[in-house]
């Protein structure tokens, strides 16, 4: 309790005589609400104490600081001079002086409280108004801030096209909704190419989500979408997703189910009829992975669809789909990919994972792009996920008959296109890649292959997963 009175006693422990504040000085730059930074009593860290300790300048010299410590509430309405880096506040007849670091945008109290040197650091808040929210396509293209929320976003599926003259990007992608929780929900976000030719993204906007005592009522995530013309009791819808969905607290028996949309952003309709599409147990699994983060590609840009997924004892399967008619869909072929041909970047021969496709109509090409299984560097925390991801390629394929007799028959090598890690992002873990593409699967830039990466750290003991953010990364081809 000493401590306490002797913080509210401060006010007249610093008063000190000051200097007129220069009449050129724009009090806009300082203008804003300051947050506690940290508190240290002589170098000991006490910000604990704080319930509350924030600071607001406003434009007109005026200012107020609201504290709540121990229990106790002091609020002053106060006026304030700037003169070079020293911001004067005055409250009646005791004034206070803060250093202004004006480069990081904070204030710097010190004062002694009974002997003891206490240092109070506010860092000024960012006012969402002023941010600049357009970004290059290889920057982070969206998420809060790692450090100040536990927030998570990967596994992205994105569709490029132009609506009303201009170039869109529709980006769906697992997310969780509150934070330091993690309970899979599928986000979507628009963006849209400026003049400057930089992207600008909506707010996010969740789309899907578990729905309880069903087979997702765990966790929903890991979304593929495409275009088409797919009718369900009697009414025709333009999008499908294909998502993971689980009941388990562990990630175990995961399945892959269907829904339905006439926007990008929905209402979603689960397919619950058919869901789920790949289920757990289909190849006799038992207390397995399961099946999901699958991969769509439109054969006939109506109903007729590849499905593409993970499979824990089969690698990647694949089945194609007519799913024109959803109350009585046809299935038309069912295999596997093969591995052979891909390699990590260090030249050992590995097994896809964590895939999407695209079709190239000009280079008469499947592209693939798939986790290579690598940590670097070792990763020694629970969330075990790749620092590289490979695209790769089966040229010859003229049409979409050929892609099916190809798949059908198992008889191909995969030839390496290159390598995305650490060295190209910035970031040490790379992994739940997405191609960018038409509405439709294909590629629209035979030239250069857009991907979007989902991008984490190493450096969060047990928390990476709350690092991940969606990064965009172009090969030339």
């Amino acid at each position: 309790m000493k401590r306490i009175k002797a913080f509210i006693g401060l006010f007249i422990l610093c008063s000190c005589q000051v200097t007129t504040s220069s009449s050129s000085f724009d009090y806009k730059i300082v203008s804003g609400v300051y947050e506690l930074l940290s508190a240290t009593l002589d170098e000991i860290d006490i910000k604990s104490e704080f319930n509350l300790y924030n600071i607001t300048l406003l434009e007109d010299k005026t200012m107020n600081v609201f504290l709540s410590r121990g229990g106790l509430i002091n609020k002053r309405d106060s006026t304030y001079i700037v003169e070079e880096n020293t911001l004067t506040e005055t409250y009646h007849a005791e004034t206070f002086l803060y250093e202004i670091d004006f480069d990081n945008k904070t204030l710097r109290n010190t004062i002694e409280e009974y002997g003891q040197t206490l240092v109070t650091v506010f860092k000024k808040k960012v006012n969402p108004d002023d941010i600049d929210k357009t970004v290059n396509f290889n920057d982070v293209l969206f998420g809060e801030d790692i450090d100040s929320v536990k927030k998570y976003n990967y596994a992205p599926s994105a569709i490029r096209t132009v609506e009303e003259g201009q170039e869109v990007m529709h980006v769906w992608y697992c997310t969780n909704i509150s934070s330091a929780v993690i309970v899979d929900y599928i986000g979507y976000r628009k963006g849209i190419l400026g003049l400057d030719n930089k992207w600008t993204f909506s707010e996010e906007e969740i789309v899907l989500g578990p729905t309880p005592d069903t087979w997702d009522g765990r966790h929903t995530c890991d979304p593929a979408v495409i275009m088409g013309n797919f009718n369900y009791n009697d009414v025709s819808y333009k999008y499908m997703m294909s998502y993971l969905g689980c009941t388990t607290e562990d990630y175990s028996n995961n399945e892959t189910g269907l829904a339905v949309a006439n926007n990008p952003a929905g209402p979603w309709l689960k397919l619950d009829h058919l869901n789920p599409i790949v289920p757990w147990s289909k190849n006799n699994f038992s207390g397995t992975w399961g099946t999901g983060m699958p991969s769509l590609l439109s054969v006939d840009k109506q109903g007729i669809v590849f499905l593409f997924y993970m499979d824990s004892k089969v690698g990647v399967g694949v089945e194609k789909w007519d799913f024109s008619d959803l109350n009585n869909p046809l299935q038309l072929l069912q295999t596997k990919l093969t591995h052979n041909g891909v390699y990590n970047h260090a030249g050992n021969k590995i097994n896809l994972g964590y895939i999407d496709v695209a079709y190239d109509e000009v280079k008469d090409r499947l592209y693939l792009m798939s986790g290579t299984h690598e940590k670097d560097p070792p990763d020694g925390s629970r969330s075990l996920v790749n620092s590289h991801c490979v695209v790769v390629y089966l040229d010859g394929i003229s049409n979409m008959n050929v892609l099916t007799n190809t798949l059908a028959n198992m008889v191909y090598n995969w030839q390496t296109l290159d390598y995305v890690g650490p060295e190209e992002t910035g970031w040490v873990r790379n992994h739940n890649p997405c191609l960018v593409t038409d509405p439709y699967g294909r590629v629209f830039d035979s030239n250069n292959l857009w991907t979007i990466v989902s991008t984490g750290l190493n450096t969060y003991p047990f928390d990476n997963i709350f690092t991940y953010r969606l990064k965009g990364y172009i090969f030339s081809v």
